[in-house]
């Protein structure tokens, strides 16, 4: 059972229709996480008013005694706050809940947690707009402001999986249609959206339908990124789900970043969005990397060696960038901080591995080794050795100085993978979690030290004059960023019965509707012609007939014969329903207003509860959704033109 606004504004139980992909009973360790940032969040924003208050009556009194007291108060609330905002950087720092059970010895994935939101009444607003613009009561639309009601109420809690996505895009496809019909261009609609910043825990209400949509978008976008993690990376299938769904969520997090500027929110600022699609696809390069490794196994071939050398490095890059935007003074006060430590640390131990498969490959049994111009060749293109730098040293023919060329890519990985460790060890929000990070690292020392072992001499003092050759990074498959199609999912107009969304929607204005008698006559019959499937538009009126004289004109509108309902209807059966009225019916018209005709409606409330720029922030949203263009006559012209290619005229005189 789920709540529904009533009539008197309260909730009441009914059945929510949209079950499937929605659970918000389920119960698991991702959920009781989600539930854990909801409650901090209610938290943080119950010390944000303490704090806030503390404040102004700090500036209002002049007493010097009171002010005492609330700096002593206000010193308290601050360091309430940065617990709670700690607590939350700990949740969404914590690596091991998204992950899959059967991924227990794979390097740790970061994932995006939801927005979490409030409940919104539209039911007010959209009765009273429904009176005023439709010119229908606002009371026959009860039931589908409920199914919206109850269609938002279901993606607070999706589920984990394909079904929860669809359920969110389905209320994304939702709100365009929403929006044309109820928000007309450059004007305000009174309905508030509250929405907790994912990061920070702080609030932001708006009544912007953008913000709403935004929002929307980036759940999506974090509901991929929990669903590449939770795959099992230890199955070839796995991985390549894994790589899609991270390329899915940069995609979502482009498509928000590239139309949602003046962001009121920190997790949805250019900055932000942008570290975390450069974050999405680095991860998807580690699952192909993964998925590299798992397909060839532990080969020791000197062509495989090479071209795991070269993916690895591309891995290392890409969180080195990643690394680079978060460390950027606009986003590493609110990314969690155990962000800067997990992206150096994958970024240093890729970039480990990437020298330790190239002295692998050349440690290669000698009945596997090409030819020696072969391998020069080969390093030529893999390395970027400086001929300049006397640390950067050419592989010969020299047994001795090809032992030396790989001890310093040996070296390199152990210094590598022991700066990761140090890092480690010092990021408490990581120690918290599972060894599992630890444990890889951990187990790629040892391997370079027992590679190292088998080249080692006693010459071994020269490494320290020597250093490893930059590698080259290169990928088999350069992951990119995938655009999902929402129009594949296709949504129920739930407010249908106002007409076709083309003709009868917020973006266009009409007289109010006008009933005329028509009386059928031996000449003439009812004297006019219509024209067009859902909605038919009169397109000839005969002069002298019983239409005439009732004021019907070119370009009418047909809404209702005799009290039914038209506008949905096709011409064949207007056709016939005017038809079994016999001498005489009662039709419903509504005539187009042009826009210099359009009367001024001020349906604008007090301004946006904490918004950075209403005005600009209300623009830019709207680009979120669809809007259209044209005046009305030329859209009713260009309606009448295509009609006249599928369905006649059908004229209506005398038969």
């Amino acid at each position: 059972m789920e709540e529904k606004v009533n009539n008197n504004g309260q909730y009441s139980k009914v059945d929510n229709p949209f079950k499937k992909g929605c659970n918000p009973s389920y119960v698991t360790a991702r959920s009781k996480l989600q539930q854990k940032r909801s409650r901090l969040n209610d938290d943080i924003i119950k010390e944000l008013r303490l704090r806030r208050g503390a404040e102004n009556l700090l500036r209002a009194t002049g007493n010097k005694e009171i002010k005492e007291k609330v700096l002593i108060e206000l010193g308290f609330v601050k360091s309430k706050l940065e617990v709670l905002r700690g607590d939350l950087a700990e949740l969404n720092s914590s690596v091991k809940t998204y992950q899959n059970e059967n991924s227990s010895q794979s390097v740790p994935m970061i994932t995006l947690g939801l927005k979490e939101t409030k409940d919104t009444n539209f039911q007010t607003v959209f009765m009273d707009y429904i009176e005023e613009h439709y010119s229908e009561s606002g009371s026959l639309y009860s039931q589908p402001i409920d199914k919206l009601h109850a269609l938002r109420k279901a993606i607070r809690t999706p589920e984990r999986s394909e079904a929860g996505i669809e359920l969110l895009i389905t209320y994304y496809n939702q709100l365009g249609l929403i929006q044309k019909r109820f928000y007309p261009p450059g004007r305000s609609v009174p309905v508030y959206f509250t929405w907790y910043d994912s990061l920070t825990g702080v609030h932001i209400t708006q009544k912007t339908l953008g913000y709403e949509k935004g929002s929307v978008l980036f759940n999506i976008g974090a509901l991929y990124s929990q669903l590449g993690t939770a795959q099992d990376r230890g199955s070839v299938s796995g991985l390549d789900k894994a790589i899609d769904y991270y390329q899915r969520s940069a995609g979502v997090l482009k498509y928000l970043r590239d139309r949602f500027t003046h962001a009121p929110s920190r997790d949805m600022s250019t900055d932000t969005l942008t570290l975390l699609i450069q974050l999405m696809l680095s991860q998807a390069q580690e699952c192909v990397y993964e998925r590299m490794i798992l397909n060839l196994g532990p080969s020791t071939k000197f062509s495989d060696c090479i071209v795991f050398s070269q993916e690895a490095a591309m891995v290392a890059s890409m969180y080195e960038e990643t690394h680079n935007a978060v460390s950027s003074k606009s986003v590493r006060n609110d990314v969690p901080a155990s962000w800067l430590t997990i992206t150096i640390m994958k970024s240093n131990h890729y970039l480990a591995m990437a020298h330790y498969y190239l002295a692998s490959a050349l440690l290669t049994s000698k009945e596997l080794l090409p030819s020696f111009n072969e391998i020069v060749e080969m390093l030529e293109k893999v390395t970027k050795r400086d001929a300049k730098s006397s640390k950067h040293i050419q592989y010969t023919e020299d047994k001795a100085r090809q032992r030396l060329y790989c001890r310093s890519h040996l070296n390199y990985v152990i210094s590598l993978n022991e700066t990761a460790e140090k890092d480690y060890s010092f990021c408490r929000m990581l120690r918290s979690n599972d060894d599992v990070f630890l444990n890889v690292l951990h187990t790629a020392q040892e391997n370079a030290q027992t590679l190292l072992d088998k080249v080692s001499d006693e010459r071994d003092f020269e490494d320290i004059f020597v250093s490893a050759t930059p590698i080259v990074p290169k990928s088999t498959q350069l992951v990119q960023i995938t655009v999902s199609d929402f129009s594949k999912f296709k949504v129920e107009d739930f407010f249908a019965d106002l007409g076709p969304i083309s003709v009868f929607s917020a973006q266009h204005e009409w007289t109010s509707p006008r009933t005329v008698k028509l009386t059928k006559d031996e000449k003439n019959g009812f004297g006019f012609t219509i024209k067009g499937d859902v909605p038919s538009v009169v397109i000839e009126v005969e002069e002298h007939s019983s239409a005439q004289g009732q004021g019907m004109k070119v370009d009418d509108i047909l809404v209702a014969v005799d009290g039914v309902n038209v506008k949905c209807k096709k011409l064949k059966d207007i056709k016939a329903l005017i038809m079994s009225e016999g001498s005489s019916v009662e039709l419903t018209l509504v005539t187009p207003m042009t826009p210099t005709s359009k009367p001024t409606i001020d349906i604008t409330t007090s301004g946006t509860v904490r918004s950075m720029n209403s005005s600009s922030s209300s623009n830019d949203m709207h680009q979120l959704g669809d809007t259209m263009t044209g005046t009305w006559r030329n859209k009713m012209k260009s309606l009448t033109f295509l009609k006249t290619k599928k369905s006649p005229s059908e004229s209506l005189r005398k038969k």
